[in-house]
């Protein structure tokens, strides 16, 4: 497990003995020197601009003591661990600064590299068990307001409830929060909020406090900070949106074995001043309900500022605009309709943003007439049918369109040159972590056109058809060779033994266990 250093920083008016600790190995006791100071004034301005984990101070300096500083930093910076340098004539200040909360203190005449290594290893001891003293009363915060989120209504009891939590976390009005929604399949829920839940925990140690996050339901999450009332918010608009893609990927790489991608949706709310408009707020903002269907990288959303969240009902005029231009496509041939549908259909679904439902019946209605003259399989029709109800993006449902388009005339799907490329890389490299975003740099597209072809010319999503080749892969190597089966899903690139059996069960029906004993 990697260790994050300890950030060190030395307080002395003696310049020999700070070039002395410059050349003591940190980085061999996981330690990292980031600053000097040579009164408790100095220091005090570093501290506050730091923030280090071990203060080193001599006692007796100008301006500012070591004894003074101390008390200061305790008060300031209580997670902070201060060692004592001190002269023979300090011990009973030292002593009296060990009894006040100083964590060591060293003898400067006669101080030896391991003594000081030594008083690190405590330092991190003891900022270990704070860290986890804390995390642990964080966590039990966080949950105590999320359930009280949970609650309707906003009345006087739950708002003197609230409050407490948000005034021990130091979160002033005004403020803002996030809502970051997580639109996955349920296999694959606890293992993304594992992960996610992690990252924002990273986030929160970072930001020290100037962020809280909070779970909300099955599928959100708050995410809640202090916000001047003048902030820029098309600023705070690209920071969350970058920060969503950072999310994204480290999301990508964690759960490269995940059967279908994780996708994330956050709506940022307005300003808000007290806590019964906070209360109300939470139940106001939403994610847009078009987001789920039209949007797939353009993902974060500014409450009552942004407008692509609505829907259009789709009228008399506009479905027979649209019937009629794909009429015309289809007298010029199938090459035309299909172009029809990744071109114009797509561009105008985007802008208009007709209500998902409404578009899949009219898809549906239109073509049972348009397939009438170029099939006969009633069956096939008719999955057809059921698929393009059930698709949960305009991304598939044209790709569901597409493909029966091309199999229509019985003509074999043709493949990009890219994503064939893609087809041929996943292969060779089942066992490994693969993402999205590592292929479509490998192959020159970006990662949103890639999936969209991939759907399109594969007739499946990226990650499903990577999960269909490992399983198939795994139930060959069941077969075949005498592999456990936790090496099996290691072999075929599924770290996790009991996603590998969740995957394993939904495409065979048999645990993975049963399906190698027979």
């Amino acid at each position: 497990m990697q260790i994050n250093p300890l950030t060190v920083l030395v307080v002395d008016d003696e310049l020999p003995l700070r070039e002395e600790l410059r050349l003591f190995p940190w980085s061999a006791c996981s330690a990292e020197l980031v600053g000097e100071a040579e009164n408790g004034m100095e220091a005090l301005e570093l501290c506050r601009k730091l923030s280090p984990d071990v203060v080193i101070t001599d006692i007796t300096m100008p301006i500012m003591d070591g004894m003074e500083l101390f008390r200061t930093i305790k008060s300031e910076f209580p997670q902070t661990q201060v060692i004592l340098l001190t002269c023979h004539s300090d011990f009973e200040y030292a002593r009296d600064a060990i009894k006040l909360g100083a964590l060591e203190y060293l003898i400067k005449i006669s101080l030896l590299d391991s003594e000081l290594e030594h008083a690190l290893d405590r330092a991190r001891q003891a900022i270990d068990r704070e860290r986890n003293h804390r995390r642990s009363e964080l966590d039990k915060q966080r949950w105590q307001l999320s359930m009280l989120l949970s609650r309707t209504g906003a009345d006087a009891s739950l708002l003197d409830a609230v409050n407490p939590i948000l005034e021990k976390w130091k979160l002033d009005y005004p403020l803002r929060f996030i809502r970051i929604h997580l639109n996955v399949r349920a296999e694959n829920e606890m293992y993304v909020h594992h992960e996610l839940q992690f990252a924002f925990s990273e986030w929160e140690i970072a930001s020290r406090g100037g962020y809280r996050w909070v779970p909300l339901g099955n599928t959100d999450y708050l995410f809640l900070f202090h916000s001047p009332i003048d902030v820029h918010i098309q600023l705070l608009h690209e920071q969350v949106k970058s920060a969503m893609g950072r999310l994204q990927d480290e999301l990508d790489q964690r759960l490269s074995f995940v059967s279908e991608a994780v996708r994330l949706f956050a709506v940022v709310s307005e300003a808000i001043q007290e806590g019964t408009v906070f209360l109300s707020e939470i139940s106001h903002v939403q994610i847009p309900f078009a987001a789920f269907f039209y949007d797939s990288c353009e993902n974060v959303y500014l409450h009552g500022l942004d407008s692509r969240g609505a829907t259009a009902s789709m009228s008399e005029q506009i479905r027979s605009m649209l019937l009629s231009e794909m009429c015309e496509a289809a007298a010029r041939g199938r090459d035309e309709l299909i172009n029809f549908a990744r071109t114009r259909f797509t561009e105008w679904a985007n802008s208009y943003r007709a209500d998902p439902d409404e578009l899949k019946q009219w898809l549906r209605e239109t073509s049972k007439e348009l397939f009438k003259t170029m099939r006969n399989e009633k069956g096939t029709l008719d999955n057809m049918l059921q698929r393009i109800a059930l698709s949960r993006t305009l991304t598939e449902l044209t790709a569901i369109f597409i493909r029966e388009l091309e199999a229509a005339d019985g003509v074999k799907n043709r493949c990009r040159k890219e994503v064939a490329m893609a087809k041929q890389i996943i292969t060779q490299r089942l066992g490994e972590p693969i993402t999205l975003t590592l292929i479509s740099e490998e192959v020159g597209l970006s990662s949103f056109y890639l999936s969209r072809l991939f759907r399109e010319e594969v007739g499946e999503s990226f990650n499903e058809f990577i999960t269909r080749l490992r399983i198939d892969k795994a139930i060959h190597l069941l077969q075949t060779t005498s592999m456990k089966v936790y090496e099996v899903a290691e072999q075929v690139g599924i770290p996790s033994y009991r996603y590998f059996s969740v995957l394993f069960r939904n495409r065979t029906g048999v645990a993975p266990t049963d399906f190698k004993k027979g």
